[in-house]
């Protein structure tokens, strides 16, 4: 099988193209070492860190304050997590404060949007689940506001993973997602020639 030059930049420029929304986001937390974008970590519940991944069972957090503000969370739309393991018959939950409490989501399930590995969650699908106007997170970072306090915690006989917590623009595209289009490419400079 011969691969040339131009072949490659068209792999290249789809795979680019596939793996584009993994540029927008701002890592809260990677589990590697300390919490980042000027966030304070605090474990709860016998929630621990090991390897690189944060581990939870029931009733187990994380909770995140704003020490000093590093990142305009106005330029992202959520936040993603990367979950591995069971949730049995619990769940997984994430609750946000803005700075003054001018905003609060308390208590929104986050385990029940997790695909292929990575729960997803909109500022709008927050407000949304508690009562706030939609789109009063949105326009109260956008008036320069933050997020003084996240939490992230389970419920029940959950037993789980996380790692890459994230303020994201868009979801976490599946990985296999990033195949088909290097393949999508391959099959397209065959058929060229």
């Amino acid at each position: 099988m011969r691969f040339s030059i131009s072949s490659c930049l068209v792999v290249a420029g789809l795979c680019a193209q596939a793996s584009a929304g993994f540029l927008s986001s701002a890592v809260i937390d990677d589990f590697s070492g300390s919490a980042g974008l000027g966030y304070n970590r605090s474990e709860t519940n016998g929630a621990f860190i090991g390897g690189g991944e944060g581990f939870l069972s029931g009733g187990a957090g994380f909770q995140y304050l704003l020490s000093s503000d590093q990142v305009n969370e106005s330029l992202y739309n959520g936040f993603s997590l990367k979950v591995s393991g069971s949730l049995g018959s619990g769940g997984l939950f994430i609750s946000v404060v803005g700075e003054g409490f001018n905003f609060v989501a308390l208590d929104v399930d986050f385990g029940s949007s997790i695909v292929d590995g990575y729960a997803w969650i909109t500022y709008e699908q927050l407000d949304a689940a508690v009562g706030n106007d939609i789109g009063l997170i949105r326009a109260t970072l956008n008036d320069g506001g933050s997020f003084a306090g996240i939490g992230i915690y389970t419920t029940g006989d959950a037993q789980i993973s996380v790692d890459d917590f994230e303020f994201r623009g868009s979801a976490v595209p599946a990985p296999g997602a990033i195949a088909l289009a290097a393949a999508a490419g391959l099959a397209a400079s065959r058929r060229r020639r």
